[in-house]
């Protein structure tokens, strides 16, 4: 696989541009607190086309469908690369349950009360609809399901719960559910931001369990929209999974305790130090 984060730190592919662009403005768009719209993070969708494109996995799974960037992304690019790529996406929010919804059509940005399974049917390509199949639920519930039955995945996209014992269980049993040759993607690696916590801490342990761990930035380099431009939020990619990998279910207690401290540690009130009045 090339370098992720030089190719989108140069990118310049104007049709996958627009491609990704065209799904985002219906699935992606943010409506922040001072009442203006951002592109959020549209660049996960071009870097999940270009993984199709290189890699041109069949099986696919997605952790934390959101309102469907990530999915769409991935069957659009199965479509343009003739690729016969299936999508299992899960979130623990049903595609049936309104929303606030942000979205542009016909040039105009609006906000709406609808549901993703509203938007989708009436607006995006049911061709794409038919590659991606949605289950309902926690991951905590919905991975050991999927690791019982055996399936395996050529690719896994990480995005659902982003505290510290969420990312972890995740990333844990997304390495018990690759395919042989699998490559994973997690979002959000943010130093900066209490939020990107969970993948800050679990990149430490996917190097214990990977042989190749790439960390780049990401977010705001195509479309713009960081929220932090000076340090973007990024992603890791992970390959070259090192063996067979054994689930140890009896650590999650102590995971969500260390994960409660250290996000506590995240706030200015349990700093050490404050500025003299």
């Amino acid at each position: 696989m090339d370098a992720l984060g030089q190719w989108i730190k140069t990118f310049d592919d104007p049709p996958r541009r627009q491609r990704v662009l065209n799904i985002g403005l219906l699935t992606g768009l943010r409506f922040d607190a001072d009442g203006s719209y951002r592109l959020a993070n549209f660049e996960r969708g071009l870097l999940l086309d270009r993984i199709v494109e290189l890699q041109r996995p069949r099986r696919v799974l997605e952790l934390g469908t959101g309102r469907g960037l990530g999915a769409f992304a991935l069957a659009a690019a199965g479509q343009a690369y003739g690729v016969e790529l299936e999508v299992t996406t899960a979130d623990i929010i049903p595609l049936s349950k309104q929303q606030d919804y942000p979205l542009e059509l016909n040039g105009q940005r609006e906000r709406r009360r609808a549901s993703c399974e509203e938007i989708w049917s009436k607006h995006l390509d049911p061709g794409l609809r038919q590659r991606i199949t949605p289950l309902t639920g926690p991951s905590a519930r919905t991975l050991p399901q999927l690791l019982k039955s055996g399936r395996q995945f050529d690719f896994i996209f990480i995005d659902a719960g982003h505290d510290i014992p969420s990312v972890s269980h995740d990333l844990a049993y997304a390495a018990a559910l690759l395919a042989p040759g699998g490559t994973i993607l997690m979002d959000d690696f943010a130093p900066l931001e209490e939020f990107g916590l969970g993948t800050c801490v679990a990149v430490s342990h996917a190097r214990h369990l990977f042989s190749h761990v790439e960390v780049f930035p990401s977010e705001g380099l195509v479309y713009g929209g960081a929220v932090h431009p000076e340090c973007p939020r990024g992603m890791v990619f992970l390959s070259g999974l090192r063996g067979p990998v054994k689930i140890r279910g009896w650590v999650r207690p102590f995971w969500r305790l260390a994960g409660a401290l250290v996000t506590r540690c995240y706030r200015s009130s349990w700093f050490p130090a404050r500025l003299a009045a």
